[in-house]
């Protein structure tokens, strides 16, 4: 019984042991640059960042829910004839922008692994007759594994878009906070 005791208040004052004892944790800035250079006079620019340590996972939630018509019911009077539509049934597709990223430390490097999904609702063409309760989403998926040196912004992907014709490209800066 006093050798539980004893090895409980081991642990216990290990644990309470003062801040400055134990090492501060490695903390990484992860930031992201999504070009779109389909303007080339204004090239759109979107930053996303966020802080993380290397032993987790870094995730990065922004987006909408845009509604699209699955259906509609429509009664019919009892002279067989149509009325006007009741209800239209709806379900919804998620766009935005979503970052998942794991960090490793390699020497003076750090090794990225990230998967990148960018969507987006795109605009009907000029004269288009498209539905609006239909809407078309546009989408771009990518995974992306570098090796990085930190504090120097590095191109990791480059995308020919070959429906849209545009160019996009995707740099990351990885930053040692502490």
């Amino acid at each position: 019984m006093k050798l539980t005791s004893l090895m409980l208040c081991a642990l216990c004052s290990a644990a309470l042991a003062p801040a400055q004892d134990r090492p501060d944790p490695t903390v990484y800035r992860v930031e992201f640059q999504l070009r779109d250079g389909g303007d080339k006079a204004a090239p759109i620019v979107r930053r996303y960042s966020m802080l993380m340590d290397p032993s987790g996972k870094g995730s990065f939630r922004l987006g909408q829910r845009v509604p699209y018509s699955t259906g509609a019911v429509q009664a019919v009077s009892s002279g067989g004839q149509p009325t006007p539509l009741v209800s239209t049934q709806f379900q919804y597709a998620e766009v935005g922008v979503n970052i998942d990223c794991r960090l490793r430390e390699t020497g003076t490097k750090v090794a990225l692994n990230s998967d990148l999904e960018i969507s987006t609702v795109t605009a009907p063409d000029k004269g288009s007759t498209s539905n609006p309760l239909m809407p078309t989403i546009g989408s771009m998926r990518l995974s992306v594994a570098a090796v990085l040196t930190p504090g120097k912004p590095t191109s990791v992907a480059s995308i020919d878009d070959p429906v849209t014709h545009r160019k996009f490209e995707v740099e990351a800066t990885v930053t040692k906070v502490n």
